[in-house]
């Protein structure tokens, strides 16, 4: 068997796989629910139990050769967008999950070599607001408007 990205990959998802199955069971129930066909813990338990049978699968077939595989990644934009989610964790608090999620998803969609600036912001402003009146109209989810938002409005 030859370590390819596939493999590796798929070695990754089942470790996060494992591990996120096993703090599932760290999901207090209601007294009288762990009786219950459907709990908090149920659906993060399939889904642990999802990654680990497909990243067995990944394992499995895995393909092509590891070294020759390595040569044509591209790394600078894996670094670009791992540096502008650890800007987004810091920003949101401040800005607001609104106002830095769009910053986000401009600023990553540049990033991916998005030509059509206006199309990419247009994107963005639609499915964060779409996203945020989900979150906080329909399942009635607290979003903090962040310290910028009180800062103006006192």
């Amino acid at each position: 068997m030859q370590i390819s990205n596939q493999r590796i990959g798929g070695l990754i998802f089942l470790l996060f796989s494992l591990f996120y199955g096993y703090f599932s069971y760290d999901i207090a129930l209601f007294p009288g629910a762990e009786y219950e066909p459907f709990t908090p813990r149920t659906l993060p338990q399939f889904l642990a139990l999802s990654g680990v049978i497909c990243s067995v699968i990944l394992v499995i077939t895995g393909g092509a050769d590891f070294r020759a595989s390595i040569k044509h990644l591209v790394w600078q934009p894996v670094a670009k967008l791992l540096a502008a989610m650890f800007a987004y964790g810091l920003l949101v608090n401040w800005l607001g999950f609104v106002l830095a999620t769009i910053i986000f998803l401009v600023v990553s969609f540049r990033i991916m070599g998005e030509t059509k600036h206006k199309k990419a912001a247009a994107i963005a402003v639609i499915f964060t607001l779409v996203f945020w009146a989900l979150l906080t109209q329909i399942l009635d989810i607290y979003l903090e408007p962040g310290q910028l938002w009180h800062w103006f409005n006192g």
